[in-house]
This record gives structure tokens, C-alpha cells and sequence, in this order.
């Protein structure tokens, strides 16, 4: 059985001097932009929940998301920079379930992405991807840049 889930790199974030990673927010360009993009994207998604990294940039970016599509945030320390693999991140996607978007950072989201396009792909700031998940297998089904 497949399943269509996302991935979601954080939109564009501050890099203000003395400022904890976990605690980098979205810069005003970002938060619009990935709204508007998250607006315009929403009829495209089916989308029943999203799991969220609890860095703050991430949850900004899966509440803009979540306001766009109507579905239900969930935080998961397992998607904070660095916690994870792109490979663990694209089972955790499969494993998820149809309708998933997972929101967090790259390197991890860029290497899913990767795994399932088969090759490195540019994943700036805001990216969205959609893969078919599969016992053992990802397919890239499409990738949106804002």
C-alpha cells in the first residue's frame, strides 16, 4: 500500500546574533510569502495533519500551512535539525500515513527529497514536496519552490 505524503522545508528564517537555533523565527518575507504560497498550493493537498519540528521557524511555517489547508498540527522532537536522517525522515513519512506533511530543515528534508527523486535536487527556504511512500520505496511526485 503507497501513501502521498509531504515534505516541507521551513520557509525563509532570521539569523539574528545571540539568538538560539531552536528560537530563529521567520523573517516578515517569509511568513508572507509562504503564506500566500501555502494558499495557493492548499486545493493541490490533501493534507490530514502535520508534524512539525519544535524549532520555532518550523512551527511558524506548520501553522501558515495549517491555516491554509485546515489540518491539525502536531509537534515531534524527531524532525528538530539534526535528529534525524533524510532516510529517517522519508519512513517516518511513509509511516505517517496518506495526507502527512512533515515540516522541518534542511540537510534531513533535501536528503528525503533526494532519496525519493533519486538523485539531489535545490530545496531553498519554503519547498514542498509530495512523494509516494511505499514499503521501502519513494517516488517523487512533484516538488513546488515559492
Amino acid at each position: 500500500m503507497t501513501a502521498t505524503v509531504y515534505l516541507v522545508r521551513h520557509a525563509e528564517a532570521e539569523r539574528p546574533e545571540g539568538v538560539a537555533d531552536r528560537e530563529r523565527v521567520l523573517t516578515a518575507a517569509g511568513r508572507e510569502h509562504f503564506g500566500r504560497f501555502a494558499a495557493a498550493l492548499a486545493p493541490s493537498l490533501a493534507l490530514s495533519r502535520i508534524l512539525s519540528s519544535p524549532f520555532a521557524r518550523a512551527r511558524e511555517t506548520a501553522a501558515l500551512l495549517s491555516a491554509a489547508t485546515g489540518a491539525a498540527v502536531e509537534e515531534l522532537e524527531s524532525l528538530a535539525a539534526g535528529a534525524s536522517t533524510g532516510a529517517g525522515l522519508a519512513r517516518l513519512a511513509r509511516d505517517s500515513g496518506s495526507g502527512t506533511a512533515l515540516v522541518g530543515h534542511s540537510p534531513e528534508i533535501a536528503e528525503a527529497i533526494a532519496l525519493a527523486a533519486g538523485g539531489p535536487l535545490p530545496v531553498p527556504p519554503g519547498t514542498v514536496a509530495a512523494l509516494e511512500a511505499g514499503p521501502g520505496a519513494y517516488r517523487l511526485m512533484w516538488v513546488r519552490r515559492p
